[in-house]
């Protein structure tokens, strides 16, 4: 590959566009000196100063479009990561460590593997043809066509467009307020519209989780959560009918809970995501997950949250991230501020939004507003939410 870059600026380019640098494993000097004569010189050295300077570095004949030695390359660190990684595992089978540290071990070294070995893509704005392409789509669907996957909230289908493929959006409140029903609801109202949405939660068993989005779905036409918890006063032939007439010939929406596992981190929710293919993604919640690498509660949660961002980007789908905050005095009278998140403002950085939540003790009127947003103003609205029954509607909203 390095020989093909020192054909021209051109080829050297495309090389450093692609980041070599990270999966070479040879010949980094080389690389380095490239890179220093391109910066005081402005185009590549020729082969014979190369040679003056590395006298055991071969040159050979390159035929094939730079692109060819760069994916060459790629997959050749790929692999290499891939045995070493391997060998220590099988290493470590041998001498009978914890397999569960193993596989954190595998799943580490592949994310690693994988960031390296990645692409960024570079874009000349000039280059306005394929934007204007874009454009003219957007122009000619349905205007009243949500962008992304929907919330079945107005303000945020109209003002931010829906859930939008690599979207990172965290939602935060204080204990008890009803983030997780919030994040459920947004999973529903899409799935209802038919999008697969997939929730990974770490909080509740498969069967609370089961239950409450029977309740949301049911809007308390059939049964009330209270009923379906307890089993007092509830007809099993109607849950039966209503059941058959809701999830018949309908889109699958996939749940993971803690049942039966002992930990979660992101390489976990990145095969999840790999598997199922979804539309959407729910993580309940940040604080509960497993960091890919060790350190503070801090560390943590910034290493969980860079890592969450780069899945959301990597599989091109929305990622909502459910998050705890900072207890504080009169808490309740207002919805959390982003400096309240727990352990990390990390999240903050990353996230294409942040919704902060707030309910006070026994109220129906869930108030939610914007911390933050990327790509529009910030908005609030409000909800008159009966949990019990599931029954819920906007009572309006506004923009800042």
């Amino acid at each position: 590959m390095l020989n093909k870059v020192l054909e021209g600026r051109e080829q050297y380019n495309e090389a450093y566009d692609s980041n070599i640098g990270n999966i070479l494993h040879q010949y980094l000097d080389v690389w380095a000196y490239i890179k220093n004569f391109v910066i005081d010189y402005g185009e590549p050295p020729s082969k014979d100063v190369v040679k003056g300077k590395f006298p055991e570095f071969d040159f050979v004949i390159t035929k094939n479009p730079t692109k060819y030695y760069i994916d060459q390359a790629r997959e050749k660190s790929i692999l290499g990561g891939l045995r070493q990684s391997l060998g220590q595992a099988a290493e470590a089978m041998q001498k009978g460590d914890d397999p569960l540290q193993i596989l954190r071990k595998i799943q580490f070294d592949t994310s690693g593997l994988m960031r390296d070995s990645g692409r960024l893509q570079d874009t000349d704005i000039t280059d306005w043809k394929d934007r204007a392409e874009l454009v003219k789509a957007r122009i000619e669907s349905d205007g009243d066509k949500t962008l992304g996957v929907p919330s079945g909230i107005r303000v945020i289908d109209t003002i931010f467009g829906g859930w939008q493929p690599g979207d990172f959006i965290v939602v935060m409140a204080w204990t008890g307020v009803g983030k997780s029903f919030l994040t459920r609801l947004f999973a529903l109202n899409a799935w209802k519209q038919g999008y697969k949405p997939l929730v990974i939660s770490l909080e509740m068993d498969k069967n609370q989780e089961m239950f409450r989005m029977d309740t949301i779905l049911n809007q308390g036409e059939y049964f009330t959560n209270n009923q379906l918890t307890s089993g007092n006063e509830l007809d099993y032939d109607v849950y039966t009918e209503w059941a058959e007439k809701t999830f018949s010939d309908t889109e699958p929406f996939y749940l993971v809970t803690s049942d039966g596992i002992d930990s979660a981190d992101p390489g976990f929710v990145d095969s999840k995501i790999d598997q199922y293919k979804p539309d959407m993604v729910v993580l309940d919640y940040h604080q509960l997950f497993d960091a890919p690498s060790g350190g503070n509660d801090v560390e943590k949660a910034k290493a969980l949250s860079k890592a969450f961002k780069r899945l959301a980007v990597k599989h091109s789908v929305p990622i909502i991230d459910v998050a705890s905050v900072t207890m504080d005095s009169g808490h309740e009278d207002r919805p959390p501020e982003l400096n309240e998140i727990a352990w990390s403002k990390q999240l903050a950085y990353d996230s294409d939004m942040v919704l902060a939540l707030q309910r006070k003790p026994d109220s129906q009127i869930f108030d939610a507003i914007t911390r933050k947003t990327r790509r529009c103003p910030q908005f609030a609205f409000k909800l008159m939410w009966d949990l019990n029954t599931g029954k819920w509607s906007e009572m309006f909203d506004y923009t800042d």
